[in-house]
């Protein structure tokens, strides 16, 4: 059994999510009239060792977000993986509240400090998983 359409709109809404995030990564930091040069400079002026190696503030920070967009898209495909091999509604009951809690979990942190996309992409994945979870229930009850 493969996931439901709105288990599918909530791991698609990670995918988009993910690869927005580093995509706009990548355009702000190739377009200095996106980015804030002041920040960058007082962040590549900072310099600081981690396990030996020197880097910048700069290069930590463009390295977990691009880490983080990566990681993103990597959750959206798993979900969608592993409710491709799902073979019954109950076996694809954990993945689709995994993608439920993480989802509100995200849709939270958007929330306090990320601007509108995530907070809305966050937004749909929490419904979708949610109705999703809710119609699997009352398929497994309905038997």
């Amino acid at each position: 059994m493969q996931l439901t359409l709105a288990s599918r709109i909530g791991a698609w809404s990670w995918i988009v999510c993910g690869a927005g995030h580093s995509l706009l990564d990548i355009a702000m930091r190739l377009s200095p009239e996106l980015d804030g040069e002041r920040v960058d400079a007082v962040l590549r002026d900072h310099v600081m060792e981690l396990g030996g190696i020197s880097r910048t503030s700069y290069e930590v920070i463009q390295g977990i977000s691009l880490a983080m967009g990566v990681a993103i898209v990597a959750v959206g495909v798993l979900l969608l993986y592993v409710g491709r091999l799902a073979s019954s509604a109950g076996q694809a009951r954990p993945a689709v509240l995994i993608g439920l809690v993480a989802s509100v979990v995200m849709l939270g942190l958007a929330g306090a400090l990320l601007p509108s996309p995530p907070i809305v992409l966050f937004s749909v994945a929490s419904v979708a998983f949610g109705i999703a979870l809710v119609r699997g229930d009352r398929a497994a009850h309905a038997r």
